[in-house]
């Protein structure tokens, strides 16, 4: 059984020999939050919402695949879908498959937000309606 399948299940897992860079990710204080969290499916939580909602997804992202953006469109129809090419999990631009390089920039200050960002964020705020 894998930790997230462990997790899933509300099982918890001793992380004693994991892999240094996983103990924290997976420490013993943060596994009923994890638990939990997975206990969740986003779609029906976002077919609930009456806000409205922008979904912003990077065509490299390597935690959220294009099907689950797709996934809440769908649920929540009102929303507004951008997919942003060239651009990951943390919204910066990846210019390659590179799986390391794609990760490199969550924690690199100096990569820039990806092309289109700020501009699907702004075009959404101005088209919001504004209420009293």
């Amino acid at each position: 059984m894998t930790a997230i399948t462990a997790l899933e299940s509300g099982d918890r897992i001793d992380v004693s020999k994991f892999h240094p860079a996983l103990k924290s990710l997976f420490a013993p204080q943060v596994q009923s939050f994890m638990s939990d969290l997975m206990s969740y499916d986003p779609a029906t939580l976002i077919a609930g919402v009456s806000v409205p909602v922008l979904i912003l997804q990077g065509e490299q992202d390597l935690q959220v695949t294009q099907l689950d953006a797709h996934r809440l469109h769908v649920a929540r129809p009102a929303s507004q879908l951008v997919l942003l090419p060239q651009t990951n999990h943390v919204l910066k631009q990846v210019t390659s498959d590179d799986r390391a390089a794609n990760l490199a920039t969550y924690a690199d200050p100096s990569v820039p937000l990806a092309p289109g960002v700020i501009e699907a964020i702004t075009k959404f705020i101005d088209c919001r309606p504004t209420g009293n």
